[in-house]
């Protein structure tokens, strides 16, 4: 039976409402989430051939930190997450990227193996262990960073040749926007990197 005109009108008027103004579904364009990288502080420079090889293996972080959320604490037990702020990576691959890129730059290193990544062949000279137990920042604009770490030689029962508590106390941001703070923790993570390759270069 044929649709009569004003019933067919009024059927395509809400079809035409649908497709141009009235879309139900999200719209992708207008997520306003910002995504932050760590860097590392020193320039690039050619690694020492006569340097050691090092395997970092897998970073271990504190459970809090495994979100995307950039954060900052306030107070001692109170934590806000920038939901529109997020690590562009892991946070613990961002950090084993960082003392990768620093121990070349720094010429302590010749390879580095990052666990679980692309092997450079040959069983590495040192195994280094990381464990971030902070990475954040204060409300006040304190920069609140913390990593212990240990570096020995591989395929050896000797003590370590290294070990840390790495907490910097000199870095601070303009406690407002999240780039000043990754800035910081850049810094941080390469500040943690230069204890590594002055262990690395006794």
């Amino acid at each position: 039976m044929p649709m009569k005109p004003r019933l067919f009108s009024s059927a395509l008027g809400l079809v035409v409402a649908l497709l141009t103004g009235c879309s139900i579904l999200p719209d992708s364009g207008s997520d306003p989430a910002r995504l932050y990288l760590l860097k590392a502080p020193t320039p690039a420079a050619a690694p020492r051939v006569a340097a050691p090889s090092v395997q970092i293996r897998p970073i271990e972080i504190a459970s809090y930190l495994r979100g995307r959320p950039i954060m900052v604490r306030r107070g001692d037990n109170e934590i806000e997450f920038r939901d529109f702020a997020l690590w562009g990576e892991p946070l613990e691959l961002g950090v084993a990227r960082v003392i990768r890129e620093e121990l070349f730059a720094r010429g302590a290193a010749s390879v580095v193996q990052v666990a679980g990544g692309r092997r450079d062949g040959g069983t590495p000279d040192f195994a280094l262990t990381v464990k971030i137990l902070a990475c954040e920042g204060r409300a006040d604009g304190e920069v609140f960073f913390r990593a212990v770490w240990e570096l020995s030689k591989t395929g050896a029962k000797a003590p370590p040749v290294g070990n840390g508590d790495y907490r910097p106390g000199d870095l601070r941001w303009d406690g407002k926007t999240e780039a000043s703070l990754v800035e910081q923790l850049s810094l941080a993570a390469g500040g943690l990197a230069g204890e590594i390759a002055a262990a690395l270069m006794k």
